[in-house]
């Protein structure tokens, strides 16, 4: 297996068949076009990482995206999406982006989850430390 970092679109496009299978699961609200016009603009920003893993052959494993906050008083690495149907492959993945993370001094990662949050916090080690509130101003 191989992980590569990369800032191709059309690596990430790649991801799309395991993006569609998140979404018919229900753990995913946004719309798809959404979320593709969000990467498109974040691939050349250097706090943007997106990893691909590829088993031996060619084909992909899972993948990562997470976006840097290197601002003191809000230092966090936020993972957008992770893929990874291995717990192997979580932990390598996990590994990537505490190294990334190490290198602008970030020492926290944070992720918004819509359901599951006991399953992430006894599978992966993740707290639940605060609740997210939305008000719609536009319909």
């Amino acid at each position: 297996m191989r992980i590569e970092r990369t800032n191709q679109m059309s690596d990430f496009l790649k991801c799309l068949p395991f993006e569609r299978e998140v979404r018919k699961k229900g753990r995913e609200k946004n719309r798809e076009s959404d979320m593709l016009m969000m990467i498109e603009s974040m691939l050349l920003n250097p706090l943007f990482g997106l990893w691909i893993a590829y088993d031996d052959n060619g084909n992909i494993s899972g993948y990562v995206c997470a976006v840097l906050n290197p601002m003191p008083g809000s230092k966090k690495l936020f993972l957008l999406r992770i893929y990874a149907k291995q717990k192997e492959l979580f932990d390598q993945f996990e590994n990537i982006l505490m190294e990334w993370a190490k290198k602008y001094k970030v020492k926290v990662c944070s992720m918004t989850v819509t359901s599951n949050v006991k399953a992430f916090q006894r599978k992966y080690g993740f707290t639940p430390v605060s609740i997210n509130m939305e008000k719609v101003y536009f319909k």
